[in-house]
C-alpha cells in the first residue's frame, strides 16, 4: 500500500511537472526525437523513484550513518537493469553501423551534371556584393539613425531571399527584453531589409504596401504565448520536429515565418529530414501547414541547411558501407569547410564543396542541393577549396591586410569561379576578387565589379584556354572598328574592340591571338570570330585586319 500511495502522491506533481516543461522546454512529445526520449525517460525515472521510495530511503540512510549498504532486492535490480537497457538502446539504435545504407540514400537520387550547361554565366549586376555580416552592419546603421527606435528593438536573425526577381536580406525588428515588450505589446514596428546587391539600399519597412502599419507581434524575442516557437508549438506540431525558423516575405512585402518541420528517417531517433513548413504571420498568428511540395512559391528555403549538408556528408561517406570508412576508404568524399547559396534561374540552392577522406585543399567537385526540393545534383570539377581561395584571394592584396569572404561559387566565361569580397578591419568592403576554381593562382581584384571581373577575364584570355568558352555559340563578324583600347596585366596585353553600328557588344582578346590586334586602329575593317557565351564580353578567338595584307 505504500507504494501505491507514494505513486499516487507523486502523479499530479508529475503531472505539473511535465506540463511546465512541456510549456517552457517545447521539446517533440515524440520518443523518436532525442528530447521529447530524455523528457518521458526523466520522467519516468522519477516516478520509479518514488514507487521504491522506502528502498531508496534505506539506502540512503544507509550510506549517511555509514553502514553498510543493502543489495537491493531483485525486483530493483530488474527495473534498474530495465532503465539502463533502455537508455543504451536508444542510444545504439541508429548507428550507422547498423544502417549506412539508409544514411547514404537519405539525401536521394544524386545526379552527376556539366557546371558549363547547367550553370549560366551571370550578370555583375545581380551577384550577392552584401553577405550576412556585412547586411547585419548596414541594417544596425540604419536603425541608428532613429534614436527613439533603437532604444527600443533591435535587428534580429537575417535571411536571404528573393521577391520579385531581387535578393534581399531580411530581418525583423525584435524586443530589447521583457520590459520593451510589455511597453509594445502589439508588436515591434517593423522590419530590416537590406538589397544583397546594392549595399546603398537599405530599408527600414514599418508601413505594409496599402501603408497600414506593420506590427511584429510573433517573435522569438517576445515571451509567453508572443514567443514564435510557443506560437508554432501549441498550433497543433507538439509530436513533431520544428526547426530553421526564418523570417521571410511575400512577393507583396508581408512578414511571414517559415518554420520546418521534420521527422526522423533512420532507425528510431536518426536521419533528420523535412518533411513540410509551418507559416505564421508575423502580425495576425494565422497559422498554415504545408507539404514540401504544396509550400506556396515565394518561400525560398524549405530544407535546413545542416540537415541537408549532413546528408550530403553521409552520401559521400558511406558509398562502399559503413566499414570501409574505417578501412579501405575507397570513393569516400566529403563536404568542405563552409557552404553558401546560389541564386539559378529563380531558384535557390545550398552549394558546398566535396572533397576526399583526407580533406586537403583540393575539391572532386561541387554539390548544388535545392532549398525547397533537395533535388541534388553533383559536379565534377577538380580544384580549389573555398578556404584555399580565400587565401589566395587575401595573398593577392597582403600589403592591404584585407580579409576574405566565404566565397560564391559562380560562372563566369564558362568558367567555374569563386567570387568574395575583400573587407578592412572594420568589416567595409573594399575591393572585390574572382578566383578561379581551378587554377586558384588566377586571381581578378579590383575596387570595383566591374574592374575585378576584367581584371580576371584577362588573365583567363592571357592563358590561351578556350576550351571551356567553345560551349557558347561561335560566331563570326565583320565591320569596323569603332573604340579601340588596350591594358595590360600581369605582363599580358588585351585589346578590347568595339565595330561601328554594334555599340552593344563588347569584344576582347589577348595579343596572344593574332599579331595583327597590336596595329589595329579606328577606321580599320576587321573580321573577328567570337564566342557568344551568356555574359557582357565576348571573347575573341580568332581575329584578320582586312586592312593589312600580307
Amino acid at each position: 500500500m505504500k507504494r501505491l500511495r507514494n505513486i499516487l502522491v507523486t502523479i499530479i506533481p508529475l503531472i505539473v511537472l511535465f506540463l511546465i516543461a512541456d510549456y517552457v522546454l517545447l521539446v517533440p512529445l515524440n520518443i523518436r526525437f532525442e528530447e521529447g526520449f530524455g523528457l518521458f525517460y526523466g520522467l519516468l525515472i522519477i516516478a520509479i523513484i518514488a514507487y521504491f521510495y522506502e528502498d531508496v530511503r534505506y539506502i540512503f540512510q544507509d550510506i549517511a550513518k555509514g553502514h553498510p549498504i543493502s543489495f537491493p532486492g531483485s525486483k530493483i535490480k530488474f527495473v534498474l537493469l530495465t532503465m539502463i537497457i533502455i537508455y543504451f538502446g536508444y542510444q545504439l539504435s541508429s548507428l550507422p553501423i547498423f544502417w549506412s545504407k539508409q544514411y547514404h540514400d537519405l539525401i536521394g537520387n544524386v545526379e552527376t551534371k556539366e557546371f558549363v550547361e547547367e550553370i549560366p554565366s551571370v550578370d555583375l549586376s545581380k551577384i550577392p556584393t552584401v553577405d550576412e555580416d556585412y547586411a547585419r552592419r548596414l541594417g544596425e546603421k540604419k536603425l541608428g539613425e532613429d534614436v527613439g527606435l533603437g532604444s527600443q528593438v533591435y535587428v534580429g536573425d537575417y535571411t536571404l531571399i528573393s521577391m520579385n526577381d531581387e535578393l534581399f536580406w531580411v530581418a525583423p525588428l525584435e524586443h530589447i527584453d521583457i520590459i520593451k515588450w510589455f511597453a509594445n505589446h502589439e508588436g515591434t514596428p517593423g522590419y530590416i531589409m537590406v538589397s544583397a546587391t546594392d549595399a546603398q539600399d537599405v530599408r527600414l519597412v514599418q508601413e505594409d504596401a496599402e501603408g497600414n502599419p506593420i506590427h511584429l507581434k510573433y517573435l522569438p524575442s517576445a515571451f509567453f504565448n508572443d514567443d514564435i516557437k510557443r506560437k508554432v508549438y501549441f498550433e497543433g506540431n507538439m509530436f513533431e520536429g520544428l526547426t530553421d525558423f526564418s523570417f521571410e516575405l511575400d512577393d507583396s512585402g508581408r512578414p511571414y515565418w517559415v518554420v520546418t518541420t521534420y521527422t526522423k528517417k533512420v532507425g528510431i531517433n536518426g536521419g533528420s529530414d523535412a518533411t513540410g513548413v509551418v507559416v505564421v504571420d508575423a502580425q495576425t498568428g494565422e497559422t498554415h501547414k504545408y507539404s514540401t511540395e504544396e509550400a506556396p512559391t515565394w518561400i525560398d528555403r524549405i530544407q535546413p541547411q545542416s540537415f541537408v549538408i549532413n546528408q550530403i556528408n553521409d552520401w559521400g561517406w558511406y558509398t562502399n558501407g559503413f566499414f570501409n570508412t574505417l578501412f579501405a576508404k575507397k570513393g569516400i568524399i566529403q563536404a568542405t569547410q563552409g557552404s553558401n547559396y546560389m541564386y539559378v534561374d529563380g531558384e535557390w540552392y545550398f552549394y558546398t564543396g566535396m572533397t576526399s577522406a583526407s580533406s586537403d585543399e583540393s575539391t572532386v567537385g561541387f554539390m548544388l542541393s535545392n532549398t525547397r526540393t533537395k533535388e541534388t545534383k553533383f559536379y565534377k570539377i577538380a580544384g580549389a577549396t573555398e578556404i584555399a581561395a580565400m587565401r589566395s584571394a587575401e595573398g593577392k592584396v597582403q600589403q592591404m591586410s584585407y580579409s576574405a569572404s566565404f566565397p560564391l561559387l559562380l560562372n563566369i566565361e564558362n568558367e567555374p569561379t569563386y567570387f568574395m569580397t575583400l573587407k578592412d578591419n572594420q568589416g567595409l568592403v573594399k575591393q572585390y576578387a574572382f578566383v578561379n576554381v581551378k587554377d586558384y593562382s588566377m586571381v581578378g581584384t579590383g575596387e570595383t565589379l566591374s574592374e575585378a571581373r576584367a581584371n580576371y577575364t584577362k588573365l583567363m584570355f592571357g592563358k590561351g584556354d578556350f576550351s571551356n568558352l567553345a560551349s557558347g555559340e561561335r560566331k563570326s563578324i565583320k565591320g569596323t572598328v569603332e573604340r579601340f583600347g588596350m591594358s595590360q596585366s600581369d605582363g599580358n596585353t588585351y585589346y578590347t574592340i568595339i565595330l561601328k553600328d554594334q555599340t552593344n557588344l563588347l569584344l576582347m582578346g589577348a595579343s596572344t591571338i593574332s599579331p595583327e590586334l597590336a596595329i589595329t586602329r579606328e577606321g580599320d575593317v576587321v573580321e573577328i570570330e567570337y564566342i557568344d557565351a551568356n555574359n557582357q564580353t565576348k571573347t575573341i578567338v580568332s581575329f584578320d585586319n582586312l586592312n593589312y595584307v600580307q
